[in-house]
């Protein structure tokens, strides 16, 4: 059961709620105050001063212009109705919160429609390589609703796998600005970037990919393929020995491999192997070699090669002989 403070203080906040024109929080937080005063055993002096301040927040709601169609004229406080008021208040409270609800899910069913009939305009466009024509509905569009969740995305992609990957480009720049975190943009870029032989830009894509989102056996084919067009053989081959790693099936990887492992290693290569293999294999050659010494009573002993000059052994000083003649 409610004191008289709490029930004071639940009208004060449905009087700001009305101060700031939010009349539906006004409706419900008074309602609800209705609610406790009627199941509360308020008299006298407090109830009284609870009237007052529910007749201030009634008046405000019958000045409020946006309720004055739907709230009665003659509504009032009448004291021993508090029940019934506050079944008024949220009866009127859920029809204008259901309008909304409605209106809302109308709006958004009409931004679909549209967004879904300039789009397929431009794609009708698209398909007669009318690029011009089809731009200007995908401007439109993307313009009237900037916010809408992967609409860069569809609408540059449109254009790459038509043949327009120029044209692309600035809607998946502006959907991966939108969106960082959604990796088709980046997809469809690194195509567009393909298509165009821009092979820095694919790369620089290729390597944001993997940063983000971290590479796959797709990926590391593709970028295989880019540094083989740069003629960067090694990096070519090591992108192909990552995927075949993932995935020793991968035909185009095992292709690349097979056709670079030989220009990469020369005549020592072996399939399979990477240039951080050989430089391994490198570096252990390069340590030095123990040497056994094997003593008269059979035990072997192993000792390390001494690698430094020995200097050679001083020769005693040769005496001098002294002749008498």
């Amino acid at each position: 059961m409610s004191s008289p403070k709490t029930i004071k203080e639940n009208i004060a906040r449905a009087k700001s709620y009305g101060q700031r024109k939010d009349y539906l929080r006004c409706l419900h937080a008074l309602s609800l105050s209705l609610d406790d005063l009627a199941e509360s055993q308020v008299f006298g002096r407090e109830k009284f001063e609870i009237g007052i301040l529910v007749d201030e927040v009634i008046r405000q709601l019958l000045g409020m212009e946006e309720l004055q169609k739907v709230l009665p004229r003659t509504l009032k406080y009448t004291k021993g109705q508090e029940k019934k008021l506050a079944a008024l208040l949220l009866k009127i409270h859920n029809t204008i919160k259901d309008a909304f609800e409605k209106a809302a899910v109308e709006k958004i069913r009409k931004q679909k429609n549209q967004i879904d009939k300039y789009v397929l305009t431009g794609q009708k466009f698209l398909a007669e390589k009318n690029v011009k024509e089809a731009k200007k509905y995908f401007r439109k569009i993307t313009d009237a609703f900037p916010e809408e969740r992967g609409l860069l995305q569809d609408v540059g992609s449109r254009l790459v796998k038509s043949g327009f990957p120029a044209d692309g480009v600035e809607y998946l720049e502006r959907a991966i600005t939108l969106t960082p975190g959604d990796s088709r943009p980046y997809i469809s870029l690194l195509l567009a970037w393909e298509l165009m032989a821009e092979h820095d830009k694919a790369l620089e894509v290729i390597k944001d990919i993997s940063r983000r989102f971290g590479a796959n056996e797709s990926i590391y084919v593709r970028q295989s393929k880019l540094f083989l067009a740069k003629r960067m053989y090694t990096e070519a081959y090591d992108a192909a020995a990552a995927v075949l790693k993932i995935n020793p099936l991968n035909r185009e990887a095992k292709k690349i491999s097979d056709k670079l492992g030989p220009k990469v290693f020369g005549r020592n290569y072996k399939p399979g192997q990477t240039t951080a293999d050989v430089s391994k294999a490198k570096a252990q050659s390069k340590k030095p070699k123990a040497s056994v010494s094997l003593n008269l009573d059979g035990s072997g002993e192993s000792k390390e090669k001494d690698t430094s000059k020995k200097e050679p052994a001083k020769r005693p000083p040769a005496k001098t002989i002294k002749l008498d003649f």
